[in-house]
């Protein structure tokens, strides 16, 4: 996330000779910085290495965020709150919602590091299948079933 939005961190720079010490200095990370980015500073660079989120996959300036939605919602369609990588916002999710399906928001996705602009957010689907169904449920189900075969 502090490679998405930027971020100051603290650096330590060593200088001189072995055991003349070092200096600490503060960096600025522009948003949208990548694994591989490079920034210079004052008479070095430094590569940027960004860790995985365990919520959100980057690719490029997308984000990608798996939701589970419940299979009814994907049956006869919602509304949905996903999270994105600045607020959570709700979405359509319409009827007839495959498992896979992936959902654009333009422009929600990671700053481009050079220049305005934004890459996109993709919402994900995936389908929350239940495991344990009341008699009622089930019977419903099994006439919803019984329709479905002619």
């Amino acid at each position: 996330m502090d490679a998405v939005h930027g971020v100051t961190k603290e650096v330590m720079i060593p200088r001189g000779g072995a055991g003349e010490g070092s200096v600490r200095k503060t960096i600025k990370i522009p948003a949208g910085v990548d694994t591989g980015s490079r920034i210079r500073f004052d008479d070095f660079d430094i590569v940027i290495e960004v860790k995985s989120n365990k919520l959100f996959q980057r690719e490029g300036d997308d984000v990608v965020v798996t939701h589970e939605i419940p299979f009814v919602r994907a049956v006869i369609g919602g509304i949905e709150e996903v999270e994105t990588i600045d607020k959570p916002v709700k979405i359509r999710i319409p009827a007839g919602t495959q498992p896979g399906t992936l959902i654009r928001l333009r422009g929600q996705g990671v700053p481009h590091v050079r220049g305005g602009g934004r890459g996109d957010a993709y919402v994900k689907i995936q389908m929350k299948i239940p495991t344990h169904l009341t008699h009622e449920q089930r019977e419903l189900l099994e006439k919803f079933d019984k329709t479905m075969q002619h």
